[in-house]
């Protein structure tokens, strides 16, 4: 028997706040649904822990450490380090990544709200905690995901070719469809899910407020079951995977793409709700650790062709969302974004940059644990392979900040995901990752 404890509260931002998952400005100017932080707590023991979900497409350094200063206050230390804290990838969702300086006051208030709305629905959780039981269980099938990096029939490998390119020749690799499902029974009812699901949360663009395919997944969960549950969406690592079918010539980036997907999870994970299996743990250990994560070195080659396309290609601005199909595309505009970039990689990246990793682990039956960044899903595959655990919770985005955490491999081949930026990975970053949380396991 757990004691448990769960709460919600909304934290859509003002219109005007920027959004964010694109590279151009995109000021909120409405909102399809509302954002929301998601707080699970778990008692074992005499050991608390727990999770803090964000509709955010990340989770800025500045949130990171306002949430660790007042959990510490508050709840002391040893509660803060036992939360895993991880966002569900929206591109619909806050803004946080400039300098808060520069913040005007919707932006601030936007800030302050997030970080004071977790404090209430985590202050409710704590205070809520009621006996109830866990039951888990995983199910293989996510036909709503698809690896976007794809072999061209020429030999060359693209992000994102376009729907129905005739030169796709077939997907880099393959990826783990495994949908992990956590339920929270209480005084005869289903209480709480938490499910780990790979795939980007980028359906919709534009620029009104949306948390995506999670919220309607959520909302339609909430729906079955006639109960306004919390449905927390933990991430597996997706930085190759999205929603796209280019075998379909379909407009897929859109809000009711958003809603068949989140539907269609739904219907995936009520139909497995029963065959879950009760966590049978007496005990929870808490594991945290470091990883040092290497960043990417420019070559004297690599400077001199960036600047060669400064030099040539045009400067011509791109109208609408400024995506990352636009690379596959050769817009100029992207050919001179990611050739900046390049050069910024050269003159202002530090060597490396620290992680925080977290290990939650049940008995030996239950896992989770968390990577930062935007991992590729041959990352999560290889700790999955190491763990010992009948089920194990790979949660992207989580405990600390990276960027896209490509495997070795797949650097030079190119594609979106590798290209150079300010303090992105070195290739060998997966490596020490999957090396990192497997030694914390």
């Amino acid at each position: 028997m757990f004691n448990i404890g769960y709460a919600q509260e909304i934290i859509t931002p003002p219109t005007g706040v920027s959004l964010a998952g694109y590279f151009n400005k995109r000021p909120n100017e409405g909102m399809y649904d509302d954002l929301y932080v998601k707080v699970l707590v778990i008692e074992c023991n005499g050991k608390t822990f727990g999770f803090i979900a964000f509709d955010l497409c990340s989770i800025h350094k500045l949130i990171f450490d306002e949430l660790k200063k007042r959990i510490t206050e508050k709840f002391g230390e040893e509660l803060h380090d036992s939360l895993i804290i991880s966002a569900t990838h929206t591109h619909t969702g806050s803004q946080f990544f400039v300098n808060p300086d520069e913040w005007d006051e919707r932006t601030k208030y936007a800030f302050d709200e997030t970080i004071d709305a977790t404090m209430r629905a985590l202050t409710r959780a704590m205070m809520n905690r009621l006996p109830g039981s866990l039951e888990v269980g995983t199910v293989y099938n996510n036909p709503y995901g698809f690896v976007r990096r794809y072999w061209m029939k020429n030999g060359t490998l693209l992000t994102n070719p376009g729907w129905g390119n005739p030169d796709i020749d077939k997907p880099e690799c393959d990826f783990d469809r495994t949908i992990g499902i956590l339920k929270v029974i209480q005084g005869g009812r289903i209480a709480a899910l938490l499910c780990n699901i790979a795939n980007h949360g980028d359906t919709i663009g534009g620029n009104i407020v949306s948390a995506d395919w999670p919220g309607r997944f959520a909302q339609e969960i909430q729906h079955a079951l006639k109960a306004s549950i919390p449905v927390l969406v933990v991430d597996d690592a997706s930085g190759n995977i999205n929603h796209f079918d280019f075998r379909q010539k379909i407009n897929q980036t859109r809000y009711d793409e958003a809603v068949r997907i989140g539907r269609g999870y739904a219907a995936i994970v009520l139909e497995a709700l029963d065959s879950l299996e009760p966590v049978t743990a007496e005990s929870v250990t808490v594991k945290n650790g470091t990883v040092v994560i290497p960043h990417r070195q420019i070559s004297d080659e690599e400077l001199a062709e960036a600047k060669h396309t400064l030099a040539t290609v045009p400067d011509i601005p791109k109208e609408g969302d400024f995506e990352s199909q636009d690379l596959a595309n050769k817009v100029p505009a992207a050919l001179r974004y990611f050739a900046q970039r390049v050069i910024d990689c050269r003159e202002k990246s530090t060597p490396s940059h620290s992680g925080r990793i977290t290990a939650i682990e049940l008995g030996d039956q239950l896992a989770f644990v968390t990577i930062p960044g935007e991992p590729f899903n041959g990352i999560s595959q290889a700790i999955k392979a190491a763990s010992k655990y009948k089920y194990t919770f790979v949660i992207e985005l989580s405990q600390s900040v990276s960027n896209y955490v490509p495997m070795p491999e797949c650097f030079p081949r190119g594609g979106y995901e590798v290209q150079a930026g300010v303090n992105t990975c070195a290739p060998n970053a997966a490596t020490e990752i999957i090396n990192a949380v497997i030694k914390n396991m």
